[in-house]
């Protein structure tokens, strides 16, 4: 934000034809730039992980071993493989993280983190009940048919370049990194048209009025919505990646694990150190025709970001490195209390 600024302040002086069409080519360059520096941030936690694990083997090819176990376990079916195993990945981390933040609701604990304050402690039960049926019924029917079908349909029109050969062999971090690159970029484009067409008259109140009757948000409802809109705007943009890359099953499954806990923690209603900002989509909840993308560039592109870029809760959009809430951060920095902030 502070990069931004500069920039833009160092042009406001010139008459340049131009500038406002740079201004706006620097905006977009510095928020992707932003955007995937935290989502390196977040694939921190699962890549160091993912170093523990081989850093804990007894041998070098011991983790290839336990794989090709567990397709010889599978019988090498490829539909669990690669049409089940993504979605159970999915809902296990989608409760697992979603619990944690409900306990938080329920205690008060962080409630200095709250985007909104004085919200959701706790949410209310029977309108939270309703939400996780809807949950649950999204999970369990829709994302599991879906996951089998769409690997279906690949194989069926020859899309599987994969041999058994390839899918045997673990990938290696660089692969993973890529990919997971190239599939948010895939997503961001397709859930930004696919949610916007949502926000048409013709689709809101039938598919989408229901995601929005939480206009302050929690974790454990991120995927409470129209089965339609489950299918048409959360999962879809999702495959795209994947559908075009063919990529490894495991690529596959920790893509689905991201594009899963990344929505449950915009949802959260928290605004916590070290995680990306929840702001953006908080807002989206809070006025409805604001900010329909997963981080901002189309929307700064459509020009549909405008009254967010006006409000303090833009102001309070980075991500931050210690455990000063957000709103302590930026007042103390107004102030000039703050002379170095630790933020992106």
């Amino acid at each position: 934000m502070q990069l931004e600024g500069c920039i833009s302040s160092f042009w406001a002086g010139n008459s340049f034809k131009m500038r406002p069409k740079f201004d706006m080519l620097v905006r977009i360059t510095i928020m992707t730039v932003k955007v995937y520096v935290q989502f390196f941030i977040f694939t921190l936690p699962m890549l160091a992980s993912i170093f523990l694990i081989r850093a804990s083997a007894p041998s070098d090819d011991d983790w290839q071993l336990r794989w090709e176990a567990f397709l010889s376990l599978a019988n090498n079916n490829l539909t669990i493989v690669f049409g089940v195993i993504p979605s159970v990945v999915s809902i296990t981390g989608y409760w697992i993280v979603g619990a944690l933040f409900h306990l938080l609701d329920v205690t008060g604990w962080l409630c200095e983190y709250k985007v909104q304050p004085e919200t959701n402690h706790p949410p209310p039960s029977l309108k939270l009940k309703k939400a996780l049926r809807s949950v649950l019924f999204n999970q369990l029917v829709i994302g599991l048919l879906t996951g089998i079908c769409s690997f279906e349909f690949l194989r069926l029109t020859n899309n599987m370049v994969l041999s058994s050969d390839d899918i045997r062999v673990l990938p290696t971090i660089g692969i993973l990194l890529k990919r997971l690159a190239a599939f948010a970029f895939c997503r961001e484009i397709a859930n930004y048209y696919c949610h916007r067409l949502l926000h048409h008259r013709l689709f809101y109140k039938r598919f989408h009025k229901q995601h929005h009757e939480w206009t302050a948000p929690v974790a454990l409802m991120t995927v409470c919505c129209h089965p339609f809109e489950h299918f048409f705007n959360n999962i879809l943009p999702t495959l795209v990646g994947p559908g075009l890359f063919q990529s490894h099953p495991l690529i596959n499954a920790a893509w689905f694990l991201l594009v899963t806990l990344r929505p449950v923690f915009t949802h959260s209603g928290y605004h916590l150190p070290f995680m990306p900002s929840p702001e953006f989509h908080d807002f989206h909840h809070m006025v409805i025709n604001q900010n329909f993308g997963n981080v901002g560039v189309l929307d700064a592109i459509h020009g549909t970001d405008t009254k967010w870029r006006n409000s303090p809760s833009f102001e309070r959009h980075f991500t931050f490195f210690n455990l000063m809430p957000a709103r302590k951060i930026l007042k103390l920095s107004k102030e000039g209390k703050l002379s170095t902030k630790l933020t992106i």
